[in-house]
């Protein structure tokens, strides 16, 4: 297992639930850990081998972060999703966005009546990972699969619907692995 990281990317953005989060915008770090081989590059020191550019991996959190949402729960993942179209063979990641002095509010009651009191923290984050290796039920092998519509078996056209009945009733919705499936296309 190897991990391509980047920690510490600054933004500033415009997340929150609060119009002045959305006007006035924040301080945000993004942390993005992947779980992929670098076997290959690591011998031939070209980054044409390498599975994961972290150029690229900084480029998708640059546009996840430039689109306005109210809860960090959906850039984490917008991240993990380009992430998957971008690097297929992702077998795992953990992507943390990190939001530095939100703005908080607690309400105390002050004779009969409720009032807004600021807190202070020094950063709130989500983080969220997946793995995406998973066993084969057909041949019992490890294999990549995102289980979305950006797994490679998406893009496959030519297994006729009366096969994908068959091997449903046998497999349920779990996925097999590319080699199995190729005994089946017709």
């Amino acid at each position: 297992m190897a991990w391509v990281a980047l920690e510490g990317m600054k933004f500033h953005a415009f997340h929150g639930v609060y119009e002045a989060e959305q006007v006035l915008g924040g301080e945000y770090t993004v942390d993005v850990y992947v779980d992929t081989g670098i076997a290959i590059a690591s011998k031939t020191d070209n980054l044409a081998d390498t599975n994961v550019n972290y150029e690229t991996v900084f480029q998708i959190c640059l546009v996840a972060m430039s689109t306005p949402r109210k809860l960090l729960e959906s850039v984490v993942g917008d991240i993990i999703y380009k992430m998957k179209f971008q690097f297929p063979s992702m077998k795992g990641i953990k992507v943390r966005v990190k939001k530095l002095n939100p703005p908080i509010y607690g309400k105390m009651k002050t004779s009969d009546k409720f009032h807004a009191v600021p807190g202070q923290a020094e950063s709130a984050w989500v983080e969220d990972e997946a793995n995406f290796v998973t066993k084969c039920p057909r041949c019992k092998q490890d294999f990549l699969c995102y289980k979305d519509d950006t797994c490679w078996c998406k893009a496959l056209t030519n297994i006729h619907p009366a096969t994908t009945e068959n091997l449903i009733r046998q497999f349920g919705t779990s996925c097999i692995c590319g080699n199995c499936l190729n005994l089946y296309k017709g």
